[in-house]
């Protein structure tokens, strides 16, 4: 599994069946991705599970705004469903 931090513009480019966890940031201007494609367009890319949990509590202003993040937990389950996406 892959984790990167995207564009809008870009998620729309990706194949969405691919795509395992998908969060807006509280602005809507990126997202935070989990998905088995390479992502060539991205904002960041990360090491592996931990480091992107880690980076969402480090920033979590910008991700869920309460001063906690995605926990590793969270990212393993996923749940993103392409229908009935936002």
């Amino acid at each position: 599994m892959n984790y990167y931090i995207i564009t809008p513009e870009t998620f729309e480019l990706l194949d969405k069946a691919e795509v395992h966890f998908k969060r807006k940031s509280i602005d809507a201007s990126k997202m935070l991705i989990a998905t088995t494609e390479d992502v060539e367009e991205r904002i960041r890319k990360f090491n592996n599970i931990n480091t992107c949990s880690d980076y969402t509590f480090t920033n979590s202003s910008d991700w869920v705004g309460d001063g906690t993040g995605v926990e590793v937990e969270e990212l393993e389950e996923g749940g993103y469903i392409p229908v009935i996406d936002d």
